[in-house]
C-alpha cells in the first residue's frame, strides 16, 4: 500500500513536470497542488487502513460507522484543500482539477497493478 502511495506521488510529480514543459510554472504549480489534494485523500485512506489492521473487531455497525466517518473526513479534507487552492491561492482551476484527477487515476492504476491488500 505504501509503495502504491509513493508511485502515486511520483506520477503526480511527472505530470507536473510535463505541465511545466507545456504550459509554464504557474500551471505546473496548480497541477502539483491538485495532485497534493489527491495525495492527502489517499494518505487519509492509507492511515485508516493501517489503523484498522491493528484495531480488529467483529461489530458490523462499528465497521459501518468507521467507514462512513472515514469517507466524510476524506471528502471534507479534499473539499477544503481544493477550495483553498481555487479561492485562497487563486490557482488555475483547470490545471488544479486536472492535477487532482491525475492523482486519483494514478492511485487507481498503482493500487491495481501492485495488487495491494
Amino acid at each position: 500500500m505504501f509503495f502504491a502511495y509513493a508511485l502515486q506521488g511520483a506520477l503526480i510529480v511527472a505530470a507536473a513536470i510535463l505541465a511545466w514543459l507545456w504550459q509554464g510554472a504557474e500551471v505546473a504549480g496548480a497541477a502539483l497542488y491538485g495532485g497534493s489534494a489527491a495525495l492527502a485523500n489517499v494518505g487519509l485512506l492509507v492511515w485508516r487502513w493501517r489503523r484498522g489492521r491493528y484495531d480488529y473487531h467483529c461489530d458490523g455497525g462499528r465497521h459501518l460507522r468507521q467507514f462512513h466517518r472515514s469517507s466524510l473526513e476524506r471528502f471534507f479534507v479534499v473539499g477544503v484543500v481544493l477550495a483553498l487552492g481555487l479561492y485562497g491561492l487563486r490557482l488555475d482551476p483547470l490545471a488544479l482539477l486536472l492535477g487532482f484527477i491525475v492523482g486519483q487515476i494514478a492511485w487507481i492504476i498503482a493500487a491495481a497493478t501492485l495488487k495491494t491488500d
